[in-house]
C-alpha cells in the first residue's frame, strides 16, 4: 500500500512515528547518561569519563535537523549529545 501526503493515514503515520521518538527523547531529562563515543575534538574520553545527568533536550530544525541531548556531567562539564554527529551514548 503506497500512501500520498494527501492521504489521512499517511500524516497520522508520520505524526506516530515522529512522536514516539519525541517521547523517548523527552524521557531522558532527569535520566543518568554516559558518553561512550564522540567526534568532538575537545572532549577528551580517553582521560576522563563523562557521566551526568540529562536536563534538557530540543530538536534543531535546520541544517537537516538534528537532536541534543544537553547534560551535566559529574566531572564539572556541561554540553550536548547529538547523536545525529555521531555522538553515542549509554542510558544507565
Amino acid at each position: 500500500m503506497k500512501f500520498t501526503r494527501e492521504d489521512s493515514r499517511y500524516t497520522d503515520f508520520i505524526f506516530q512515528k515522529q512522536s514516539s521518538k519525541s517521547d523517548y527523547i523527552e524521557s531522558l531529562i532527569g535520566k543518568r547518561v554516559k558518553l561512550v563515543k564522540t567526534n568532538d575534538p575537545y572532549t577528551d574520553l580517553v582521560n576522563n569519563e563523562y557521566i551526568g545527568t540529562v536536563y534538557d533536550v530540543n530538536k534543531v530544525n535546520f541544517d537537516g535537523g538534528f537532536t541534543q541531548i544537553w547534560c551535566r556531567f559529574d566531572n564539572g562539564s556541561n554540553f550536548a549529545i547529538v547523536p545525529e554527529s555521531g555522538d553515542i551514548y549509554e542510558v544507565l
